[in-house]
């Protein structure tokens, strides 16, 4: 359980993508290394160490080949495990921030600002290719998601619909693709908001949208039927998340309005996904994941309550919140 060893020699196979450089068939050593842009020396030596893993093939010294192990690596692989194994993208990055795990732990310091010197929200916003490559792992995750949570909601109940933190609007477009009489808004900051124009745009449902460039610690636009807060709150401690669910609360209540409050976060299941999701919020952002006893004491301090909570197969639950009056 401790080994550090084979976690670091598979991610940096993935970081230099040796899966897809040898997918087709074997390669010398010397021609994967030209076109990983490795060291043929050390490169060999990694690569033998993941052979003996069970991971890449060595029919004959110094020639390198795939199989079954190291497909799930490719970039094409089905669930994209590369990019968040990718020691050069965003997620692969923020991990290496565990060996600050322990002084987390001993409340010395946060362990992010710790490894890399500034925050993880930071960080994408001072490298292009940071934000780029946790944008594309976001889509990839809310192309999976979006569909079951359109599904599992009667949407059609609600005349407008607000994303709160909606990225570049993934959710939302599945939502209007859905139900042709449902209105959207879609709230985040301007690079997010500035991509959602074009996506929404490109699916057809940009002309029932609209787009607002905020904060969403600030004041949300009012009027809406339902506002949605989908992997949002993990994000935030306590205390930040009392204060955006009581945005939320406010926006529905506008008015004299009772509009409702949708949290999607992930839920406690067996296999140990929310735990280790748990501590990846910790040490990238100082988040937390949180039960639903947890998330009805947030949602109570934010005057509201929880009226339903729907599972979704892949540990999701769709929470609505109503306005504890």
């Amino acid at each position: 359980m401790a080994d550090l060893v084979t976690p670091f020699a598979v991610r940096t196979a993935a970081t230099l993508r040796l899966a897809d450089i040898v997918q087709d068939g074997e390669l010398p050593l010397d021609e994967i290394a030209k076109r990983s842009g490795a060291e043929a020396d050390p490169l060999g030596r990694v690569l033998r160490y993941l052979v003996r893993r069970g991971l890449f093939t060595e029919p004959e010294p110094d020639v390198f080949g795939p199989n079954e192990a190291s497909r799930a690596l490719q970039a094409d692989a089905p669930g994209g495990s590369r990019e968040w194994l990718d020691l050069d993208g965003a997620v692969g990055r923020a991990d290496l921030a565990f060996v600050e795990l322990v002084e987390q732990v001993r409340g010395h310091h946060a362990a992010y600002p710790a490894a890399f010197g500034r925050s993880f929200r930071e960080d994408l916003a001072h490298d292009p290719q940071l934000s780029d490559s946790f944008d594309d792992l976001m889509e990839t995750k809310s192309d999976e998601l979006a569909p079951a949570i359109a599904a599992a909601v009667p949407w059609e109940r609600f005349g407008r619909v607000t994303d709160v933190g909606g990225g570049k609007g993934v959710l939302l477009a599945e939502l209007l693709e859905r139900h042709p009489d449902l209105l959207g808004t879609l709230v985040d900051l301007s690079g997010p908001a500035g991509t959602a124009e074009g996506y929404l745009e490109s699916r057809g449902v940009r002309d029932r949208a609209e787009v607002v460039v905020g904060d969403f610690f600030d004041p949300l636009p009012p009027g809406a039927d339902a506002y949605v807060l989908c992997d949002v709150l993990g994000d935030w401690e306590d205390a930040d998340a009392v204060r955006l669910l009581g945005r939320c609360a406010e926006a529905a209540g506008a008015d004299g309005r009772e509009g409702s409050v949708l949290i999607i976060e992930l839920l406690p299941d067996q296999d140990g996904e929310f735990t280790e999701m748990d501590l990846r919020m910790m040490v990238y952002v100082g988040g937390r994941m949180r039960d639903l006893d947890r998330t009805e004491r947030i949602v109570g301090a934010a005057g509201l309550f929880i009226a339903s909570v729907t599972m979704l197969d892949d540990g999701h639950g769709v929470i609505e919140c109503l306005p504890d009056r």
